[in-house]
């Protein structure tokens, strides 16, 4: 279907909707946002009222990502200050990073990303699938700003988003819904839930997406090769659990993901270059507690089995190689407190997570070596990086709760082994891929200040650190920057972290939160040139030799004009430069890649007796695409609208519009956005 006959096709589905629908209801939106004593649970461990938290929490309920535009779940992420998304083709995007504070549009692994709890983060190369998340399976979205590595440990140096999916609360619920939009775009949801009144409970949410795709290269550089993305996806999640025990309340959650992602590049290979990130996600959970003690274990494991089909011609030399990998990570992750004294609650725990690669790059088209010899190349890398970790915290409130103090402590002994490389390919050099010990400590100290009815401040001080990926201290090969070699001496880079914040209730029904930093960032791991080449491309390495400043501004409004009738918007200020660079001093003063400088959002949702509303604008500044910041990706903006209406007392229609005024923009150097989305969609709930 042709992009401007979806076009028309949308808006006579709109003229359908207005025109048929005479019945109200939908899933309104929460008023929390407004209040100081919203609960969140992932800044301390513990269950903590917003105004009792020195940090910046976000939070998104079910009701907003509801009311929103949204095929994947980053896509209600990027209306949220201090978060950038980059997700350049749409649905169709491999891997889209999602990051905090500044820290490099391209670097997912300095953001901790955890579903009920345990992280999803791969050690290998630090992403996050968030294609494999089900925005419809989602209860509230936790977003914990700014260094949580005194809790978290690794990855958290940028922040935590914690996603917590929905538990059944009736006997039975049951969610459907079928959808068609853009690019012969199909999803289809299903969701049961069910409890008993002894507290047994199970869940089953699953969805699929098939979609023809576009083709995301910018026309003046398409080549005959270049076809459009495509994908093919689908994934399951099935919880159970009992929650009516004092000490011992137990859930089990096992997650499938399959897919199949075109790259939109074709020469040879039947089906084209493409992507498999088969995963399957295991976790067990046991917690309970009385009034003064409550502890929380959880194991996981995690495997996701990577598989990509690369295929190049240059001139008449045509090469492909597939790759095949088994990424794993498990752990177990135990966290308690109690209450000592009256205004005074301790916070500890253990945890223990080991991530593992195999995996190889196995080429199809044979090198030649001399006249009467070939060879069919492999690169094989291997290796496991361990974690053993301990975390103290003390909270501490005084003046009748006026006063919180948080001090915290946490202590990571982080283990790289096993490191194999083997390849047959002829590089310059291959390092040694020897056994090595790292170890951090993560402090963290914060004030809040609740003196005055409907105004809260804090104060804080936090460290982070990261640790290197799998993929730079055990791959020698080629990556996103071209040929580089593996460091396995690589240490962990850390960010020290100064926040001031302020949230205040200047009227009824509003609320302003606004919150300043400043972090200073060292032995931050960079690509740096070694000098040597390859087939004329040179070779890079990662090393801990860049020290980098970030200051930034973010603040967030929301307000209930009048009863039906929400508003919210967001600016973030971010200032991510190089400081000092030793080994490339031309490089010093230069932002960070992928770090916009400003960002805002505006929405306006309308609850009304014809047709429920929301209207979504969102902006991002210019930004640079290189280290040397030769090369800018323009400004944009982008408007999202949604039309629903309930009918029938159990069924909702949908109208979903993604970038209205059809504003195609471009994330990376190469790839451009799929520009105007629309998505029909009828659900139902009983």
């Amino acid at each position: 279907m042709k992009k401007h006959d979806t076009v028309k096709i949308g808006w006579i589905m709109v003229a359908g909707l207005l025109s048929g629908m005479n019945v109200f209801s939908q899933a309104s939106l929460t008023t929390d946002t407004v209040k100081l004593d919203e609960v969140v649970v992932t800044a301390t461990k513990t269950l903590r009222n917003l105004k009792e938290v020195p940090a910046r929490i976000s939070i998104i309920r079910s009701s907003l990502i509801e009311s929103t535009p949204v095929m994947q779940v980053d896509d209600i992420l990027r209306y949220t200050a201090g978060i950038n998304v980059n997700r350049t083709s749409g649905i169709y995007s491999q891997r889209p990073m999602v990051t905090l504070r500044g820290l490099s549009g391209d670097e997912q692994s300095r953001t901790l990303v955890l579903v009920n709890g345990v992280p999803v983060n791969t050690s290998d190369e630090g992403g996050v699938n968030w294609n494999r998340i089900n925005p419809f399976d989602i209860e509230r979205i936790e977003v914990f700003k700014g260094p949580g590595s005194s809790l978290y440990g690794n990855n958290a140096m940028g922040g935590v988003i914690n996603i917590i999916t929905k538990k059944p609360a009736k006997p039975q619920e049951i969610y459907g819904a079928a959808g068609y939009g853009t690019f012969n775009t199909l999803r289809q949801d299903l969701n049961i839930r069910v409890r008993t009144n002894k507290g047994y409970y199970g869940t089953v949410s699953q969805y699929f997406i098939k979609s023809d795709g576009y083709n995301n290269i910018t026309e003046e550089k398409r080549s005959p090769y270049d076809i459009a993305r495509s994908l093919e996806e689908i994934g399951v999640s099935a919880r159970a659990g009992f929650d009516k025990s004092k000490w011992f309340n137990w859930e089990l959650q096992y997650d499938v993901f399959r897919d199949k992602r075109g790259e939109g590049y074709q020469i040879y290979a039947p089906e084209g270059c493409y992507r498999n990130f088969s995963t399957d996600l295991f976790r067990g959970n046991l917690k309970g507690g009385d009034d003064k003690t409550q502890y929380d274990l959880n194991l996981f494991y995690q495997l996701e089995h990577y598989y990509d089909i690369n295929e190049k011609l240059k001139g008449t030399n045509y090469s492909r190689y597939d790759v095949n990998s088994l990424r794993e990570d498990m752990g177990a992750l135990l966290n308690m407190n109690r209450e000592l004294f009256k205004n005074n609650t301790l916070t500890g725990g253990l945890e223990i997570k080991q991530g593992s690669i195999n995996g190889g790059d196995y080429y199809q088209t044979p090198r030649k070596i001399n006249d009467s010899t070939q060879v069919y190349d492999t690169i094989y890398n291997a290796g496991t990086i361990s974690t053993i970790a301990g975390y103290i915290q003390d909270e501490h409130a005084f003046f009748d709760n006026k006063i919180r103090l948080i001090v915290g402590l946490r202590y990571d002994r982080i283990t790289f082994s096993e490191g194999k490389y083997k390849s047959t390919d002829p590089w310059n050099t291959v390092p040694e891929l020897k056994d090595h010990t790292w170890a951090e400590l993560s402090p963290r100290l914060g004030l809040r200040f609740n003196l005055i009815n409907k105004l809260s401040a804090y104060l804080s001080y936090s460290h982070g650190f990261r640790a290197s990926i799998l993929d730079d201290l055990t791959r020698t090969g080629w990556m996103w920057v071209g040929p580089k070699y593996a460091n396995p001496e690589l240490g962990p880079e850390s960010l020290n972290n100064y926040e001031i914040g302020l949230d205040v209730i200047p009227v009824n029904r509003m609320k302003i939160a606004a919150s300043a930093y400043y972090a200073v960032g060292n032995d931050f791991l960079y690509y740096v040139s070694t000098g040597d080449s390859l087939y004329g491309r040179p070779i890079y390495i990662r090393e801990n030799v860049t020290n980098v400043t970030i200051k930034g501004a973010e603040a967030e409004m929301a307000y209930e004009i009048t009863k039906g009738l929400y508003f919210m918007a967001h600016y973030t200020f971010c200032d991510a430069k190089i400081d000092k660079f030793t080994e490339r001093p031309e490089l010093e003063s230069k932002y960070l890649k992928y770090s916009p400088k400003h960002t805002a959002s505006a929405s306006l949702f309308w609850k009304n007796k014809i047709v429920n509303t929301s209207v979504r604008g969102f902006y991002k500044s210019e930004q640079f695409s290189d280290d040397a910041n030769t090369a800018k990706l323009d400004s944009y903006f982008t408007m999202d609208v949604m039309l629903s209406k309930q009918i029938l007392q159990n069924f909702i229609v949908t109208l979903d519009i993604q970038d209205v005024f059809d504003n195609q923009h471009m994330e990376t150097g190469e790839y451009i956005s799929p520009g105007r989305l629309i998505n029909g969609r009828i659900a139902f709930r009983f």
